[in-house]
């Protein structure tokens, strides 16, 4: 079972980006995230990377520019380390 945050993280954003996207080529990939999401098995999780690497490269290199562009933004991946956050135990 997928326990690390980044691992959902970086799934939900690739999700996204594949959800966004029009080819025809992203819906086999759509479907294997979407059910690594549900599940987290590695084999799931396996299926799925699986897949991204089978797009078409240039497909590929956008869906991952898309990701990563999504992931930057996301302000929830580095909030839990910071200084003072919920959660920590460091006063600041």
């Amino acid at each position: 079972m997928m326990n690390d945050p980044a691992d959902t993280r970086f799934l939900t954003a690739l999700q996204q980006a594949l959800a966004d996207s029009d080819d025809p080529d992203c819906e086999p990939c759509s479907a294997a995230v979407n059910q690594a999401l549900a599940t987290g098995a590695p084999t799931d999780l396996r299926a799925a990377r699986i897949s991204m690497d089978s797009l078409p490269d240039e497909l590929r290199d956008r869906i991952m520019a898309q990701v990563h562009a999504r992931m930057a933004l996301d302000l929830s991946a580095i909030w839990d380390l910071m200084p003072g956050s919920p959660g920590t135990r460091r006063p600041n």
